[in-house]
């Protein structure tokens, strides 16, 4: 008998995509809700039998006819008053302005009338219209067909302002504002109609207009675009992330209102903003993210928001040349970011116990100074646990080769180090010190690990201060440590000017060892030589290469707690399989 299988009932099936440029997804969300809803028409100049300048609207007027499918004449503030009609007698329009340039001849009717038909009326009336136009340079349109006029409509209470970036975004954001019972200004980059392609879920496909996405996750930098400079954004960071310097990019799509939390979390996180847009700078959208990430996350910030824009000048020229000199461009993304990311303000961020926070009095003159006054002032308590190693030694071998071309030495000691510093974003009160003057506890706002190591030539210990060492990645970790394996100093003061240490020995070190816990510190780490030892395993026993990896903690500041959760975050990161 042939046994076949059978699908288990009730289990959700994939959603279904295509891939479509930018431009098809539009059309397909105007064709998919004038079907939805006969209230829907759109109306502009040439989108009947032309399908419109950029042919967005090809292919409805034979569907739809010309009750839905409305050809104008050129009268962009007679567009928009026809659209205020429509929408306030029960209709769904959809009103084209070719291009965002013209906009402004349409103002009166969507800033005087249609962004203020709800707050003038009480709630009464209601102004559900959509209004989509072609915006922004790199096409060679000249001063008067290349506008970004983002920051004019953005500031009107009562318009939403979105821009789709992506196929998907249009498809989805595009839908939303055809339902929603608000006037919504949609903003379509040119550039992208054709030149971006994704993939574009099948169906009654929906997004929320308010929230903003993260395009790429990160943790060392955020970075803000939308429309074609977002595509240059994330060209940037992926260049950058070679590097080793990880850049999370959010587009915000609703630039009217702000998703304040989305922008807000990752920005407390990363502790360094930027925004780019192709909009002139003055009075831009980005100055309004600059703003927000001032008044709500100021104590989190490590450096001044960078803002990366257009120049204040009339007009995009129509040299082509001078247009791509003005807009930003992936080379100046990644130039802007290398030097924000080395720029600190750190050891802003400060609690305390008893509601002020006082400077730490002066530091020791030597190390055995210093020693003397951190076994002395300081109630130190360790714990250890022992870390099983396979896996991290697969990525180890993965990223030998790469590494050698760098002329870096393939160790433990770099992962030893990222998995320190994902443990200290889970417990961030290990990077602090506690303030005997002001008897509370001091929140480092950066983490300035300081690392000992072996020299080069395995002859002495070599020590240095990774500034920003939250900022890197893996190999941005690795090249740091090899310029302090071949030029560290070995004179161990310097780590007194690390909020955090860690000391890994390597090969033919001690298996086990107690670091010491600074003053300025209220904890250190000490890496144990990683031999092979038999582990228990789900079905038996096995030999793994294992270290013991041990946390000194001051006690006034942390507990066994902390030290657990801190050591537990190393051991997760260490032994997950990637």
């Amino acid at each position: 008998m042939t046994s076949v299988e059978q699908p288990t009932v009730g289990a959700p099936e994939a959603p279904r995509v295509r891939t479509l440029t930018l431009i098809e997804a539009v059309r397909e969300a105007l064709r998919e809700e004038m079907r939805r809803d006969e209230r829907v028409v759109v109306l502009g100049e040439d989108i009947g039998p032309l399908g419109g300048v950029f042919r967005a609207t090809d292919g409805l007027l034979s569907e739809f006819g010309p009750r839905r499918v409305i050809d104008t004449p050129m009268m962009e503030l007679g567009i928009a008053g026809l659209a205020v009609g429509m929408a306030m007698r029960g209709l769904r329009p959809v009103a084209e302005i070719q291009f965002a340039d013209f906009m402004h001849a349409a103002a009166d009717h969507v800033i005087s009338d249609a962004a203020r038909i709800r707050f003038r009326t009480s709630g009464d009336a209601e102004c559900p219209l959509v209004i989509r136009t072609a915006y922004g340079g790199g096409l060679r349109g000249g001063p008067y067909h290349s506008q970004s006029v983002e920051a004019y409509y953005a500031h009107v209470p009562g318009l939403r302002v979105v821009a789709a970036s992506t196929p998907a975004d249009a498809r989805g954001l595009l839908a939303a504002a055809i339902r929603h019972p608000d006037p919504v200004l949609f903003l379509e980059h040119k550039r992208t109609y054709r030149s971006i392609r994704g993939e574009v879920p099948e169906g009654d496909y929906v997004l929320p207009l308010e929230r903003a996405t993260v395009v790429r996750p990160g943790q060392h930098v955020t970075l803000v675009a939308w429309g074609w400079v977002l595509h240059e954004a994330l060209a940037a960071a992926e260049q950058l992330a070679g590097e080793g310097l990880d850049v999370e990019v959010i587009d915000p799509r609703s630039l009217n209102p702000l998703d304040a939390e989305t922008l807000l979390a990752s920005v407390r996180r990363t502790g360094r903003l930027c925004v780019v847009h192709e909009d002139t700078i003055t009075m831009g959208v980005g100055a309004e993210i600059a703003a927000l990430a001032a008044e709500q996350a100021l104590d989190d910030l490590r450096a001044p928001v960078a803002r990366i824009a257009m120049p204040d000048v009339a007009g995009l020229p129509a040299s082509g040349p001078m247009e791509d000199f003005l807009i930003p461009d992936r080379a100046r993304v990644a130039t802007s970011l290398r030097a924000l990311a080395h720029v600190d303000r750190g050891q802003r961020a400060m609690l305390s116990t008893n509601g002020y926070a006082a400077r730490l009095a002066g530091s020791p003159t030597t190390w055995s100074e210093l020693v003397e006054s951190a076994s002395h002032e300081i109630p130190q308590a360790s714990s250890v646990v022992e870390v099983d190693l396979t896996s991290t030694l697969g990525r180890l071998e993965a990223d030998r080769e790469a590494w050698r071309q760098r002329g870096i030495e393939s160790t433990f000691t770099p992962y030893f180090v990222e998995a320190l510093l994902t443990a200290v974003r889970e417990t961030p009160v290990a990077n602090a010190a506690f303030d005997s003057a002001a008897g509370g506890i001091r929140r480092h706002a950066a983490v300035h690990l300081g690392v000992s190591i072996t020299s080069a030539d395995a002859s002495e210990a070599r020590h240095g201060v990774i500034r920003d060492a939250d900022t890197r990645n893996v190999l941005g970790l690795a090249v740091e440590l090899e310029a302090i394996r071949r030029g560290g100093a070995s004179d161990p003061r310097v780590l007194a000017q690390a909020s955090l240490c860690l000391a890994d020995y390597g090969v033919g070190s001690a298996l086990y060892g107690v670091p010491l816990v600074l003053r300025g510190q209220v904890a250190a780490v000490r890496i144990g030589a990683v031999e092979e030892r038999l582990l228990v395993r789900e079905r038996g026993f096995g030999l793994a290469p294992t270290a013991y990896v041990c946390a000194s903690i001051d006690h006034r500041a942390l507990d066994g707690m902390d030290a657990g959760a801190l050591l537990g975050g190393m051991k997760r990161y260490l032994e997950r399989e990637r």
